[in-house]
């Protein structure tokens, strides 16, 4: 059942109100039960909070049910937890704004766990994509949980690399669950509840705004004990994110790009300007943290092509006729020693038909 306290979080949540005005209206009361009876005898106080809205809101409180929205909790597995829980994340604590409240799906206890956030541009080159997911691999490899927040490009790509890789993830939301943005990751979400942790500080009917991301941003620097962007042009959302772990004290870590690239413009700023530490590969992070990665060696089985044509790879990459001169194959037999290769997952096909390890 329902709580009284919890009841004030939940319905003033569903107003949708700011921040601030939410905020206000829980601390003006000795206890947060105690705004009902004020609300219905339109006490002076929240007369002046909700201002022309007060009878819409009126309207609002007359049409809710708690026992209606305590059967959609169960129905669909969402649970919650106030500011005022004692399983509240101690570790948003340390934010100005600490969520009020925060629904979620999934394994709580993973906000427990060692926590690296990777975050970057929603349209990531192929380098990005590359890079993210090769970070985010050896980084669930080494036992970190992945935070991030759910948007398309370098956000999904580290969700999706962590669930690969049989490894949890948590995605932070802009929006509410019923209302999830963008669309093209619904299911990608459902996996995530099922295996991770989903969270947000919106009422399960919210829909994003422009303004929820970055708000979101501020939950994933306090969750994570360190935040790598991985590729961000100049004027990325995920600044925001560099921005409150700065803050908060919370180590910056930075891929260096291109820097002929727009979308490299971001990454490579803040680490011109110290806000970021350079980070080249995985083992910069954990040897930050003083953690070992776990040395697997793999025994590559190659036939005598497959190998020279691996080794001329190890340079750097090779356009499909560099490699047919090199190996002096014909064009049939390198098609076929590449194709193999890359479904074996040794060698990948980059834009422009060239190939790299």
């Amino acid at each position: 059942m329902i709580q009284d306290d919890d009841k004030t979080f939940i319905f003033l949540s569903a107003l949708e109100l700011s921040y601030k005005k939410m905020s206000d209206i829980i601390s003006h009361f000795e206890r947060p039960s105690d705004f009902f009876d004020a609300f219905l005898n339109e006490q002076d106080f929240l007369v002046k909070e909700f201002g022309a809205l007060y009878v819409e809101y009126r309207a609002k409180y007359n049409d809710f049910s708690f026992d209606t929205f305590e059967k959609y909790l169960i129905k669909n597995n969402v649970h919650y937890v106030t500011i005022q829980s004692q399983f509240y994340p101690s570790k948003l604590l340390n934010l100005n704004q600490p969520p009020l409240i925060l629904y979620y799906k999934g394994d709580f206890s993973l906000i427990d766990s060692k926590c690296l956030a990777i975050v970057g541009t929603r349209n990531p080159t192929f380098y990005g994509k590359d890079i993210t997911q090769k970070f985010a691999k050896d980084l669930t490899d080494a036992g970190f949980t992945i935070v991030s927040g759910l948007s398309t490009g370098v956000d999904k790509i580290s969700h999706e690399t962590a669930l690969d890789n049989n490894a949890k993830t948590i995605a932070v939301l802009g929006n509410g669950f019923e209302k999830m943005y963008p669309a093209i990751n619904i299911n990608l979400s459902k996996e995530i509840a099922l295996k991770g942790l989903l969270i947000t500080e919106y009422y399960p009917t919210y829909q994003a705004r422009s303004y929820s991301f970055p708000a979101r941003n501020r939950i994933i620097a306090a969750l994570s004990d360190g935040v790598l962007i991985t590729e961000a042009a100049q004027k990325s959302g995920s600044l925001y994110t560099k921005d409150f772990a700065l803050e908060l004290g919370v180590e910056v870590f930075s891929v260096p790009g291109n820097v002929t690239s727009l979308k490299s413009v971001g990454t490579n700023n803040i680490i011109k300007f110290g806000h970021a530490q350079c980070v080249t590969s995985a083992n910069d992070i954990l040897n930050h943290y003083g953690i070992k990665k776990k040395e697997i060696k793999t025994k590559i089985q190659l036939n005598f092509d497959e190998q020279i044509i691996y080794n001329y790879l190890q340079s750097g990459d090779k356009s499909f006729d560099e490699l047919q001169i090199y190996t002096n194959l014909s064009v049939q037999s390198l098609n076929t020693c590449l194709t193999t290769m890359q479904i074996r997952g040794i060698i990948k096909k980059l834009p422009g038909n060239y190939y790299s390890i």
